[in-house]
């Protein structure tokens, strides 16, 4: 097995404590205090900082510290509109490519949303952890299907910019109903035209952007 850099190490380290709030949107930290948290050197922790400058997590200001990005209305509507991008994308390639794939992933991404909901009623609670984890996981079956290393890793990037498993709201009350019918909606036009595909993930990506913290 391949040993993780020290860079690359402290690169994972520091997005998991932003994910987790460890550190906190919009504090400031400073390359001592995270030299010291790690127990690394400056060199490992600079470059680990510099990648995720360009990751998006976070601005380096010199002489200042580290500034942890906050959620902007404006960033967060970006970011899912290139998340849209990818889907719309690798929508359109796999209609002309294999175009009896798109029904058959239809089908079986609706009965696991199905099986979530079914399992949500029986435990009697929303499940609103495992909805968002299902529906990364099919935005990211869906654009693998590309066979393209860089969007999927744009896309991995982009859901990690957003949290994306940390953001809960859309599959609470009272929007869960209305967010249901979108994403089986967006779901079952995968089998229809590609108008109706649009038209749905348009109106889905809304949904997310009005309920998204």
């Amino acid at each position: 097995m391949q040993t993780r850099s020290l860079r690359q190490q402290a690169y994972e380290t520091i997005r998991e404590w932003i994910a987790a709030n460890r550190l906190p949107k919009g504090s400031v930290t400073s390359e001592l205090q995270l030299c010291a948290m790690l127990n690394m050197s400056r060199t490992p922790i600079r470059a680990a900082l510099q990648q995720l400058e360009t990751d998006g997590f976070l601005r380096i200001a010199p002489k200042h510290g580290i500034l942890i990005l906050d959620s902007s209305a404006q960033r967060v509507g970006d970011l899912l509109d290139i998340v849209a991008s990818l889907a719309l994308y690798a929508f359109e390639q796999q209609r002309h490519s294999r175009p009896d794939g798109l029904p058959a992933f239809a089908d079986s991404r609706l009965s696991e949303l199905r099986a979530l909901f079914a399992h949500s009623e029986e435990r009697g609670d929303d499940n609103a952890d495992a909805l968002c984890r299902f529906e990364l996981d099919m935005l990211h079956r869906l654009v693998s299907q590309c066979h393209n290393a860089e969007m999927e890793r744009l896309l991995r990037t982009t859901s990690e910019r957003l949290f994306w498993t940390l953001n809960v709201r859309r599959w609470n009350a009272p929007y869960r109903p209305e967010t249901s019918s979108l994403l089986a909606g967006l779901l079952a036009s995968m089998k229809e035209s590609p108008d109706g595909f649009r038209l749905r993930l348009f109106a889905y990506v809304r949904q997310l952007k009005r309920t998204w913290t």
